[in-house]
């Protein structure tokens, strides 16, 4: 059975609290790992919050799907058009 799809409003506070949540983890580890997103759908929203918390951090962030996850792992190197302090956790 397919998980219910999210409304624009659920989906919109799905980016906005998880892009909040990913940046502070990625800060503080550099890479995350989430056993539990398998469904495609929720693969395109954290596609979505991927790319905020890049723009966010001002470095590249990255992520794998598989049929066990998600990893996210943030980039070391500041984005090429931005000049941001490096990151301290």
């Amino acid at each position: 059975m397919a998980p219910t799809p999210l409304t624009p409003d659920e989906a919109a506070r799905f980016r906005g609290t998880m892009s909040e949540w990913l940046a502070k983890e990625l800060v503080e580890k550099g890479s995350v790992r989430l056993s539990a997103v398998e469904d495609p759908e929720l693969q395109r929203h954290f596609q979505e919050v991927v790319h905020r918390v890049s723009e966010q951090l001002g470095r590249p962030v990255t992520s794998v799907a598989g049929r066990r996850g998600m990893t996210f792992e943030l980039g070391a190197q500041p984005l090429a058009d931005q000049e941001r302090p490096p990151l301290t956790p």
